[in-house]
């Protein structure tokens, strides 16, 4: 082989030199590339909804900002079919009209699109929650449905932003609707765990939780109930026997009375089956009815079909939820009640304040109210403001003698 001349020898190296340098130019591009498709991936798999709305958005075709074209706006549709839309851009004179016309079609289609996504994103937030049904209780979805509705039914149209989350929670729900503060608690959990299947719980960043003062509802006094019980009786007399549910078996009136049935009620053994599905604590459980109140349960329920529910609807089924706790409402405001303070729920507080007063042990009331420690019991007791004091006052010695 032939040796290279000076100026051969320079001309393979540059040409080696070149090669080299076209091949890690190829390697940088081809790392570029990658890290664009990891970034895009990474986009597609965090924040899918906010790259598919940057993909649709629409742009404004104006030749340059020439007169002599004919301007439109160009956008993809859900489909990915590409869409003009014209509108009367093109009847202006003025790039400055012709521009503000542009950008009102844009604003237009922009809103329908954030409607559009933000319906997609609220049906699958809604279909999730739909598949997770069966691990709650049916109270606890509805519960859980109904704030999540009211949440889209507010945001939509509006784009789901950190304002947007927040004049939901401060104007709406604050000032507005003015709902007490474990309520708006209860909004900021549902709505969080939602937005948290899809990584954006980040939406509720400055919404905090309100300190919350649990007070239940009053118990009767004696004079109270006698008053009451005479005018149940006289006016409402199914109501009237679902409140003695309430007062002897401490039966929760909305999420448990009005799922049961007939033939959850066991005359021999003076005994109501609680089923797990509509306890609240999710477990079967069953409570005793009281010698004063087993008469009028035997001869009501005397030949009824088993399967039919204690407390049928109008029309059949069962009764509605809110039925009997929204008479008994009215009828404690017309007869001047304090209806923040007293409420159906009233009676099974009422009930267990007269259980402790005529002596019956809290080990049995713990039982037929389903809590599950003594302690409990006593915690349930002071927060009425009631004490086991009374074979204390009775007995206690004067300091006279």
């Amino acid at each position: 082989m032939d040796a290279l001349t000076g100026r051969e020898f320079e001309s393979l190296q540059l040409h080696k030199t070149y090669n080299m340098t076209a091949y890690q130019a190829v390697m940088y591009l081809m790392i570029i590339h990658n890290i664009i498709i990891v970034f895009f991936l990474y986009l597609l798999g965090i924040k899918k909804l906010k790259t598919m709305i940057k993909k649709f958005l629409p742009k404004i075709f104006h030749g340059n900002k020439s007169l002599s074209s004919r301007w439109f706006v160009h956008y993809e549709d859900e489909n990915g079919h590409r869409r003009r839309k014209y509108g009367n851009i093109n009847s202006f004179n003025t790039i400055e009209e012709r521009m503000l016309a542009a950008q009102k079609i844009v604003s237009e289609l922009k809103l329908q699109q954030t409607i559009r996504f933000a319906s997609q994103f609220e049906k699958q937030i809604l279909r999730e929650l739909k598949q997770k049904e069966s691990t709650w209780r049916k109270k606890t979805y509805q519960c859980k449905r109904s704030k999540l509705k009211i949440f889209f039914d507010w945001t939509r149209g509006k784009e789901l932003t950190k304002e947007t989350v927040n004049a939901f929670f401060f104007d709406y729900l604050t000032n507005e609707r003015k709902i007490k503060e474990s309520t708006y608690n209860d909004y900021i959990r549902h709505i969080k765990n939602a937005l948290s299947w899809h990584n954006k719980e980040h939406l509720m960043e400055d919404i905090k939780k309100r300190k919350a003062n649990c007070v239940p509802a009053q118990y009767f006094t004696e004079s109270q109930r006698s008053f009451l019980i005479g005018v149940l009786k006289k006016e409402n007399p199914d109501l009237w026997f679902a409140v003695q549910f309430v007062y002897y078996c401490f039966i929760r009136p909305r999420s448990e009375l009005t799922f049961l049935k007939v033939g959850d009620i066991i005359l021999e053994d003076k005994r109501i089956l609680i089923p797990a599905k509509i306890a609240k604590n999710g477990k079967q459980e069953y409570v005793a009815i009281p010698d004063a109140f087993f008469p009028i349960v035997q001869r009501k329920i005397s030949g009824k079909n088993p399967n039919e529910y204690l407390f049928p609807g109008r029309w059949g089924g069962k009764i509605g939820l809110n039925t009997y706790g929204k008479q008994h409402r009215l009828l404690l405001k017309r007869l001047g009640f304090d209806t923040d303070r007293y409420k159906l729920y009233s009676w099974k507080h009422t009930g267990a304040v007269a259980a402790v007063r005529a002596g019956i042990s809290l080990k049995e009331l713990q039982i037929q109210l389903r809590h599950h420690s003594l302690d409990q019991v006593d915690a349930y007791l002071r927060q009425l403001g009631v004490a086991d004091l009374w074979n204390l006052q009775k007995n206690f010695p004067s300091i006279t003698e």
